[in-house]
Parts: structure tokens; sequence; C-alpha cells
């Protein structure tokens, strides 16, 4: 019996002993979480003597009183000249062709990136039911040609079209629109290639009626001269010529 108390007696007293362990593990992890936060709080706050220091170079560098920035890390190089460039005139890089027609009210040019538009009111270029180019008609293309002939549309197709209202027509030489249409875009491609413009860049289109920019006809189906004066048109479409390599 002795015997047998004394192991019992010496087994209580080392399980006594790890019945504190997990006091050293929760103290481990309490001050863990002390250096962590101490270290958070030394971050979080910033030196506001430092701080305001690079806020006043910032500041100075964007109100141009200097050219450092953040001086000590980077310095700017001076500009040579602190006036800011002249801003261009307006329309001087816009091509010539808008500039030699502007203010003409029978020609309207738009512009595009890869497609010009050239639309020419017909009145003043042929006779009602005709396909005779008037002389002023031949004088606006002559002009036309040297910006067509140009470095700068040397890479564009010229599509001629021609649209008419829907008065309709009906003679020997014109059974119909169609073929009035399409003989004014055929006369204008005809004089540019007399005026030398290569024919290999030129086409004709006629539209007779179908493509109106503005109705014919009102509600009640009468006619609306104005709006037949701005269909019967000549529309010439440069489109630039797309490379494949």
């Amino acid at each position: 019996m002795s015997s047998h108390w004394k192991r019992r007696r010496r087994s209580d007293s080392q399980n006594e002993g790890h019945v504190d362990d997990w006091l050293m593990t929760y103290a481990d992890m309490i001050t863990l979480l002390l250096c962590f936060f101490a270290v958070f709080i030394a971050i979080a706050i910033p030196d506001e003597v430092k701080f305001e220091e690079a806020k006043k170079k910032v500041s100075e560098q964007f109100s141009g009183t200097t050219n450092e920035y953040l001086k000590g890390v980077y310095s700017l190089p001076p500009t040579p000249n602190d006036t800011p460039p002249a801003a261009e005139e307006p329309f001087k890089a816009l091509p010539s062709i808008v500039d030699r027609f502007n203010g003409n009210e029978n020609i309207e040019i738009e512009k595009g990136d890869r497609i010009t538009t050239i639309e020419m009111n017909s009145a003043p270029f042929f006779p009602k039911g005709a396909a005779t180019l008037s002389e002023d008609g031949q004088k606006v293309l002559a002009e036309l040609k040297t910006t067509l002939s140009s470095d700068e549309y040397k890479d564009y197709t010229i599509s001629v079209e021609g649209y008419t209202d829907d008065t309709p027509i009906k003679t020997a030489q014109f059974p119909s629109n169609w073929e009035l249409s399409t003989a004014r875009a055929a006369a204008v491609v005809r004089s540019l290639i007399e005026l030398g413009v290569s024919p290999q860049r030129l086409r004709a289109v006629g539209f007779a009626e179908t493509s109106p920019k503005v109705p014919n006809r009102d509600d009640a189906g009468n006619d609306v001269p104005e709006n037949q004066a701005q269909n019967r048109r000549v529309v010439i479409r440069l489109e630039k010529i797309t490379k494949h390599k």
C-alpha cells in the first residue's frame, strides 16, 4: 500500500505541473498582440512635419513657382520657355478642299477620317431634265480637280453619285429617273477625266429618287418644291483605299 500510495502522489504531482501550461501560451499571445498594435500605431501616425513639407513642395510644383519636385528626390529639367505655345489658327489644318469651297451655298463638304463627301446641288450644274454639264459646273469641277489630284487624296477612290427627286420623267433619252441620275453622274466623271483625273479612280452611280435627303412630299401627298430641290443633287464620295499588307 505504501508503494502504491507513493506512485499515486507522484502522478498527481506531475499532473498538477501541467495544469497551468495554457497560461504560458496565453501570455505569449497577449505579448505578440501588444507588439503588433504598437508597430501598427507607430506606422499609422505620420510625421506631421515631414508631411507638411512634402505637401508644400507638391503645391509649389503644380503652381509653377518652382521646377523642383520633392527636392532631394527628383528634379525636373528647366523649361526653356514658360510661355504656352500659341494656339493653332482655326481650320489651319483642314484640307484645302474645305477652304476652297467654304461659303458656296450650292456645295456641302463633310470630311471624315476615311471618307470625304462633296455634295453639290444639281441646279447650277444641269438644266432641268437634262444631263449636260453647265459652264458653272465645269468651273467648279476644274477647281475641284486640283484637290482631287493632290497628294492628300492620291490614295482615294472617287465615286460620283447622281440623285433626283420623285418627279417622273419619260423621254426618249431618259425613260426614267434611273437613266437621268446615272447620266448626270457619268457627265461629271467624263469631265473629271478630261481635266486629267485618272479613270481608274473613278466610277459613276445613279440612285434616281431612292435616297432622298428630305421628303419630296408632305403628308397630304403634295409636292414640296424646296425639298425636291435639295434631293436633286450630285455627290462626289472620296474613299481612302485600304492597303492590305
